[in-house]
């Protein structure tokens, strides 16, 4: 478990890290469960992780998240994030069935 701080501090090194190699990586989320109201929220779904290094090795990792977010200060906080291991099929196909991160459509009727 890392404070923000300690997490800020990691993701940087490790993107400091890609691209002092010369390499990139890309992240796209996809979601399962979207249920908000003005001032909480939980997100469930899928991530894609898309690394490809100078020499043009590339590889493809995926995952899955939970968030529950906090509206202070007229900003949305995430105060809970973490991967889970709940699985329905391959994290590939459950990322492809996901809802993309732009359908907000899709869950309107949850709330």
């Amino acid at each position: 478990m890392f404070g923000f701080a300690d997490y800020s501090d990691q993701t940087e090194k490790w993107f400091a890290e890609f691209a002092d190699r010369g390499s990139n990586v890309t992240i796209s989320f996809r979601f399962v469960e979207r249920i908000a109201s003005k001032e909480v929220a939980s997100e469930r779904g899928n991530f894609q992780i898309v690394s490809k290094r100078a020499d043009g090795d590339e590889r493809t990792f995926y995952g899955r998240f939970h968030t529950y977010a906090r509206r202070t200060d007229e900003r949305w906080r995430i105060c809970v994030d973490y991967d889970t291991e709940e699985r329905t099929a391959t994290l590939e196909e459950e990322f492809l069935v996901a809802v993309d991160v732009d359908d907000v459509e899709a869950f309107s009727a949850q709330t």
